[in-house]
């Protein structure tokens, strides 16, 4: 997990493989104020077993190695700064996507360059953000 001012978000794989069921990480959901979950990858599991145990549950879904579109980046950015508690943040395997979108937000509430960015996610997650998306962080996300 990454802990950014009093907003913390955490990187993780995708739930809903046999052994990573939502329910797996209820517990330590709970023990980390983690009170709201995003996927970006197709449906594995059924958002409600999220809703139905208190958290909040949001599906912002773009394919995996691309970039994420003007409104997914708008939505995540909302649904980060309107939580109370922390964010998880989920695609298949937790790198492109997730880390994508993660540091969208570190540029625009933190100020970090593209380069910035990149470095901290893969310090972070390493793997994370590839091919067209360090190119995303470079051409289109420089004003944000």
């Amino acid at each position: 997990s990454v802990r950014i001012s009093k907003l913390k978000l955490l990187l993780t794989l995708s739930p809903g493989y046999p052994l990573h069921t939502p329910e797996a990480y209820f517990s330590y959901f709970c023990q980390n104020d983690i009170t709201t979950v995003v996927r970006l990858n197709r449906t594995l599991y059924d958002g409600r077993r999220f809703e139905d145990a208190g958290f909040e549950h949001h599906d912002l879904f773009f394919l995996d190695g691309t970039t994420p579109s003007d409104l997914i980046v708008r939505r995540f950015l909302h649904v980060c700064e309107s939580t109370d508690g922390a964010v998880a943040v989920h695609c298949k395997a937790g790198l492109g996507r997730t880390g994508t979108l993660i540091g969208c937000y570190l540029m625009k509430h933190f100020r970090f360059t593209a380069a910035e960015a990149i470095a901290w996610i893969r310090v972070c997650r390493p793997g994370s953000i590839i091919g067209p998306q360090v190119v995303f962080f470079y051409f289109q996300l420089c004003h944000v």
